[in-house]
């Protein structure tokens, strides 16, 4: 009051403006240092940076998608990965995790696959309430040490505790494509997925003499579920029966065997599965039932073995979701089996011999076949050089299929889901893309190396 009295109502004004503008300067410079300090922590900070990327689908290629995946991985440096393969490495596992730096993406990249078949693989990309399990990207899904050059730094063991969880996927591999599937009407990327040829072949268990499957044999088959052997040897006194064994409707095998057969890729089929036996033989078979093998008598409940994609959850129209699980059951003998119906009571066999037969990749049958498995003739093509080999096909082999005498083949699809085909997931598909030839093993063969091609699943094959 006695500064305000002394001044006049002019010098007031001024001295009052002079205020405002020195608070007002003061709190400018308060914020640009307070701005200033925090760049300078941020500067200071290491840079991070991690890349996600779920992939999912076809078992029937997986070993090859693992193999182009560690070749991306091994290329940018160390990395470490898990899986639940307790024999037979990552390539044959049906989960699996990468960490490390992936050739051509900048920081850290984090790669989780989880095979569940074609369709399903599909489905996983554009239902977005369908999504598979992966492994939690924790530290305790890993050992902690980094191995030298991309080894293998986890083998499933007991008590290796690895905790999944539900995530939407951002790339399917596929034996088929998305026309031949219920969501055909669904846009995935890119305009062209095709990354391989992936090749079957008919499989009979051990020590059976069925030795050629035709399309008409087949269909006779897989529509009734048991066929008398004579029907495949033209010897009339084989009397036993032969049990038609496949997968389930998410499956792409499954897919391509019901197109290439002419069976028609809707039409439920009668499928049994394998319920009972030891190591080295089949003691019991089972109608596949609804819901999966079913429960009560010689059935374990297993819904992964149900048919659902197509809305036909019915008897006989189940079947195994893996490739791998068949192909060990089709390195058994099967002297003196028993066969029930779905229901678990009616006895269809009472004892005697079963022939198993079955359509599976040409990785897993040369598996199967290395224990006592029997590959067959398609329509009277074989293939056979695999078996000596064991790691890819012989050129006589290779040139059936290249040229279009054997078609039991289809091109191997490699989808990506629209919204994530973009930035640093793009780089990840494009690297595993690139690294699959020369990664395809038994898998299948370069796309590059076939003369003949075929307009759709199942479709004509010409030059």
């Amino acid at each position: 009051m006695v500064l305000a009295q002394a001044l006049s109502p002019s010098a007031v004004v001024v001295a009052t403006h002079k205020l405002k503008q020195y608070i007002a300067y003061y709190n400018k410079m308060k914020t640009t240092s307070i701005a200033c300090g925090l760049l300078g922590l941020a500067l200071a900070a290491p840079a991070y940076s991690q890349t996600v990327v779920d992939i999912t689908g076809a078992t029937a290629f997986r070993s090859a998608a693992i193999a182009a995946i560690r070749a991306k991985f091994a290329a940018g440096g160390n990395y470490q990965y898990a899986h639940d393969a307790a024999s037979g490495g990552v390539s044959g596992a049906n989960k699996a995790i990468f960490k490390g730096t992936f050739q051509g993406v900048n920081g850290e990249t984090v790669v989780r696959c989880s095979w569940n078949g074609s369709v399903e693989g599909i489905r996983a990309l554009v239902d977005t309430t369908y999504n598979p399990e992966y492994y939690q990207n924790v530290n305790g899904n890993f050992v902690t040490a980094p191995a030298a050059n991309g080894g293998e730094t986890h083998k499933d063991t007991v008590g290796f505790a690895k905790s999944v969880e539900a995530s939407q996927s951002e790339i399917a591999f596929s034996d088929v494509t998305k026309n031949s599937t219920p969501f055909a009407a669904s846009t995935l990327s890119p305009a062209s997925p095709q990354v391989g040829v992936v090749v079957f072949t008919m499989l009979t268990n051990e020590g059976s003499t069925i030795t050629n499957v035709t399309s008409k044999q087949f269909r006779a088959l897989f529509s009734n579920g048991s066929q008398p052997l004579s029907l495949f040897t033209g010897v009339t006194a084989d009397e036993s029966l032969v049990y038609a064994v496949g997968r389930n409707d998410g499956s792409g095998t499954r897919t391509a065997y019901l197109a290439e057969t002419g069976y028609g890729i809707t039409n439920p089929v009668n499928q049994f599965m394998i319920t009972g036996g030891t190591t080295d033989t089949i003691t019991t078979l089972r109608k596949a039932a609804a819901g999966g093998v079913g429960s009560g008598a010689n059935g374990v409940n297993d819904s992964t073995s149900a048919s659902t994609v197509w809305g036909q959850d019915i008897d006989g129209n189940g079947g195994y979701f893996s490739g791998s699980v068949i192909r060990g059951h089709m390195a058994k003998t099967a002297a003196n089996v028993t066969v029930y119906d779905a229901n678990g009571t009616d006895v269809l066999q009472d004892g005697g011999k079963a022939d198993l037969v079955t359509w599976i990749t040409i990785s897993d049958a040369a598996t199967a076949r290395a224990s006592g498995a029997v590959f067959c003739a398609f329509n009277g093509v074989k293939l056979d050089g695999i078996a000596a080999s064991g790691t890819t096909l012989s050129a006589a082999d290779k040139a059936k299929v290249t040229n279009g005498a054997y078609t039991a083949w289809g091109y191997q699809q490699m989808y990506a889901r629209n919204s994530s085909y973009s930035g640093n997931n793009r780089l990840v598909y494009d690297g595993i893309k690139a690294a699959i030839p020369a990664n395809i093993g038994t898998a299948g063969i370069p796309v590059a190396d076939m003369a003949v091609i075929r307009p759709s699943d199942g479709g004509v094959v010409a030059p």
